[in-house]
């Protein structure tokens, strides 16, 4: 796993619904909800069409730090 993202928090904050962002992203709208909710790691094609459809950097929504995964 990646480690934590703030896919859920930037969706509030935005007020974007799941279905909203899967009409501009591509993806499913269970797989949004599997990555936002931290069940599954997204692939990076994912990241990067979340990332657009949001108009926003990977970086600002997933933690891709792995080096630092196993420090608590």
């Amino acid at each position: 796993m990646y480690g934590k993202n703030i896919l859920l928090k930037v969706l509030k904050e935005k007020g974007v619904t799941y279905k909203q962002l899967s009409r501009k992203s591509g993806i499913s709208v269970s797989s949004l909800y599997y990555i936002a909710n931290q069940v599954t790691d997204p692939k990076q094609s994912t990241m990067i069409a979340i990332a657009r459809a949001l108009d926003m950097k990977v970086t600002d929504i997933f933690n891709l730090d792995w080096r630092n995964q196993d420090e608590g």
